[in-house]
């Protein structure tokens, strides 16, 4: 199936390339099994398309000069640049490459589309169905697909597609079908799974269609993709007018008298339309416009745009960073940077006042939004994607979606900014200023921006939110014909504390991005587990085997003082019966039945809160587990049994035995109302989890002696199904814990000897209470009663 094959509009004709006609513009959306091929607005060029470049080829274009220019005359500054749409890559999903990121990025606005991971341990989890590439499709006035976009190392790219071909047929399982628009290639690689072999008939320019066998691979994460992706796959359906900007797009606060954010503030006030997130200066068309690409290559490309009406040329340039051949097994070497470059050139004769704007990554993953929780620093709940920040001097900071959607969240000022970004529950995308010295101030505010509809009130919309930063930089003069740079390093990556630990602020340990990792409370015991977890999953190869084996541990070193309970328990049931003599002998005496109780328990050397002991000692070990599976990247992917089956196929997520979306009500399968929002999948480890905490209770709980306790263990009975519905949702590799754990428990209470009274006999049995059966007419029926009295007569 093409997974994420995005279908941009009709491309315009280049000479290198036959004219695809003048066919209608592209609308509407075409669906792929988790969604995310959508289509787009305005004109792309086919263009830029060189046919023997899988990367995206090199646009024509003069190199940036190093040297800077002498002013220019205003009639030499040239008109503003008026490219056509084209896309370009950056880097490889291939795992032999020396990239660890596939980077899409598009020229209008020259900002970055998506961004795809190449190891194998970072996949998508939705969509486990064929992938062939984003490819960017449009298509012709004869409905043919012409391909503006590919990728190195995607499957597309590994059969040999190019940039400029056009799809006309596919052949899956030995059937053939032309293909006269995107929706039916959509429709027919539905059912396809990775490493299924199909066939794509291409044609070259004018050249005879061939055929090009391809075999799909497995989707790979994207940390950053268009957000109606996530939105078809939560929604199944995108809201109108939808926005969908792409990530880092730039544009100017100030120039020279002119101020966005006054000006802004001003149409509010007047009525004339409230705050717009495409909204620029008089002059200034940055965000939405098509730029020139002046360079590319494998790892960089060069945006130029030019605004003649302000004398300024301004630069945008992203490398990505490869990594050593002798590095490459090296799974915490920083290979996930994206360095972007601003250069902004003052062409005028005149000092050229600016300040300018800069948008975060948006569009990170919402995966498992239905069960998956994250850490919040603060008393509000963390949403499934929230700003993160640090400045000097100041611990890290973390703004929750639901805070921003609701417009709540203030502007964050003050001390020189550390490192801004989105982060998400396993990954993150955040920017660190390249500066000299710590102290430099480069930005003045950093504003946390909600894009999209804000979310109805009294809904969990908030929680999955498109969020982002803004950046607003203090004003600079730059003097004529001289020029003005900041760089920022972007990492987006996975949250592994040993690669977070390699980007830092200004390489100052003290601000690395290893903040991002936030365990909560408990959080020097969950460090603790994990590492432990690691060294057994080092052992056995497999993170489910790892975790009973982490159970085993943590209940041997228990074992002394499990053991203890037991007995104590044991000795508690044998005692039952003159508990409750004292209890219904100082009945109407309660300080004096609490006295006697006490002597009890002091004559046979019993502590009634030993029972307790375990469970509180347990509590930080369940809630560390908890959360290392809620934080942990591992984690993640990580299977039971194997990754070719979905049950148990992510231990940090529930085991999804049985899709039963197809017949159960919307408000079950989103999971998202309280109890009865259990999902789109039915879990069996929580069944048997409650079911062994059920077991434990019927074999080991004493015989309740009175009424009172009898209704008691019927609520815990109760509590325990109450209990299954909280526990649905959670972890398998949580679940794996508490079935090892109960196990355990079993086995532990079968193989202690039977307690005895303190004379050396057997167990005293409490006698059991049963509750008397009623007679027709009400009274109380008792046979052997009636007997006795008879015989005494």
């Amino acid at each position: 199936m093409i997974h994420g094959m995005i279908f941009a509009p009709k491309p315009q004709p280049r000479k290198d390339l036959p004219p695809p006609g003048d066919g209608q513009q592209v609308e509407g959306v075409l669906e792929s099994a988790e969604g995310v091929d959508i289509v787009n607005g305005g004109s792309v060029d086919g263009g830029s398309v060189d046919g023997g470049n899988v990367d995206g080829g090199n646009a024509n274009g003069n190199d940036v000069a190093a040297e800077i220019k002498p002013p220019l005359a205003d009639e030499e500054i040239g008109a503003a640049i008026s490219a056509k749409q084209e896309y370009v890559s950056l880097g490889s999903v291939a795992e032999d490459s020396p990239y660890r990121m596939l980077v899409t990025l598009t020229n209008s606005g020259a900002a970055v589309r998506r961004i795809e991971l190449a190891s194998t341990r970072f996949r998508d989890l939705h969509d486990r169905g064929g992938y062939l590439g984003h490819l960017e499709l449009a298509e012709d006035a004869k409905g043919q697909l012409l391909i503006c976009a590919i990728g190195a190392g995607t499957p597309a790219a590994e059969a040999g597609l190019q940039l400029g071909d056009r799809v006309l047929s596919i052949q899956v399982n030995e059937e053939a079908k032309v293909l006269n628009a995107g929706k039916e290639l959509i429709r027919i690689l539905k059912s396809t799974r990775p490493g299924q072999k199909i066939t794509l008939q291409i044609q070259k320019g004018e050249g005879d269609p061939q055929d090009y066998p391809v075999t799909l691979g497995r989707r790979p994460l994207e940390v950053i993709r268009p957000e109606v992706g996530n939105v078809l796959m939560r929604d199944g359906k995108i809201p109108a007018d939808f926005p969908s900007p792409p990530s880092f797009q730039f544009t100017f606060e100030q120039l020279g008298l002119s101020n966005l954010t006054k000006l802004e503030a001003k149409n509010s006030s007047e009525g004339k339309g409230g705050f717009k997130e495409e909204s620029e200066l008089a002059g200034v068309n940055l965000r939405d416009a098509n730029w020139e690409i002046v360079e590319h290559n494998e790892s960089s490309v060069t945006f130029l745009q030019r605004l003649p009406e302000h004398g300024v040329e301004v630069l945008k340039r992203f490398t990505l960073e490869p990594v050593p051949e002798e590095e490459r097994d090296d799974a915490n070497y920083p290979g996930y940077g994206l360095i972007l470059d601003l250069i902004i050139r003052n062409l005028g004769n005149d000092e050229l006042h600016m300040a300018y704007r800069l948008d975060g990554a948006n569009g990170l993953p919402i995966e498992g939004w239905w069960y998956a929780n994250k850490k919040s620093r603060s008393w509000s709940a963390g949403g499934i994607r929230d700003i993160v920040a640090r400045h000097l001097d100041q611990d890290p900071l973390q703004l929750s979606s639901t805070v921003i959607a609701s417009g709540e969240a203030e502007t964050m000022q003050g001390n020189p900014l550390a490192y801004v970004g989105v982060d998400a529950q396993y990954f993150s995308a955040v920017a660190l200023p390249l500066k000299e010295n710590l102290e430099d101030l480069w930005i003045d505010e950093v504003r946390p921006i909600l894009i999209g509809p804000k979310p109805k009130p009294r809904s969990v919309d908030g929680r999955y939110a498109n969020v982002t930063c803004r950046l607003i930089s203090f004003p600079h003069t730059i003097a004529s014909g001289q020029s003005f740079e900041h760089s920022y390093k972007i990492f987006t990556g996975p949250k592994r504390s040993g690669l977070l630990m390699k980007y830092q602020a200004v390489d100052s340990e003290r601000y690395s991005l290893n903040d991002l990792v936030y365990f909560g409370w408990f959080g020097g015991i969950a460090q603790v587990m994990l590492a432990v977890l690691h060294f057994f999953y080092g052992w056995v190869g497999n993170y489910g085997i790892a975790i009973i084996l982490l159970t085993v541990l943590v209940r041997s070193c228990m074992f002394p003082i499990s053991r203890k309970q037991a007995q104590s328990m044991a000795k508690m049931q044998e005692l039952r019966p003159e508990m409750d003599k004292i209890k219904e002998k100082y009945k109407s005496d309660m300080p004096k039945q609490s006295q006697e109780m006490q002597e009890l328990y002091r004559r046979h050397k019993i502590n009634p809160l030993a029972g307790c002991l375990p469970m509180f000692i347990q509590l930080p070990v369940f809630v560390s587990l908890y959360s290392a599976l809620m934080a942990d990247v591992e984690l993640r992917q990580a299977p039971l049994l194997g990754d070719a089956i979905r049950w148990c196929s992510n231990l940090a997520a529930p085991d999804m035995f049985f899709d039963w979306s197809s017949f159960m009500p919307e408000f079950v399968n989103r999971g998202e109302t309280m109890g009865v929002g259990l999902g789109p999948y039915l879990n069996i480890l929580p069944l048997v989890t409650v079911a062994l905490f059920l077991l434990q209770q019927k074999m080991f709980m004493p015989e309740a002696a009175t009424e009172q306790a009898a209704m008691q263990q019927k609520i815990m009975k109760y509590m325990m199904l109450v209990m299954g519905l909280m526990f649905f949702k959670v972890a398998s590799g949580l679940c794996l814990y508490f079935i090892a754990s109960s196990i355990w428990g079993i086995a532990e209470r079968k193989m202690l000897p039977k307690p005895t009274t303190p004379e050396g006999g057997e167990t005293m049995e409490t006698p059991k209470i049963s509750t008397p059966r009623s007679s027709k007419n009400g009274q109380p029926k008792n046979k052997r009663s009636n007997r006795s009295k008879k015989k005494k007569r």
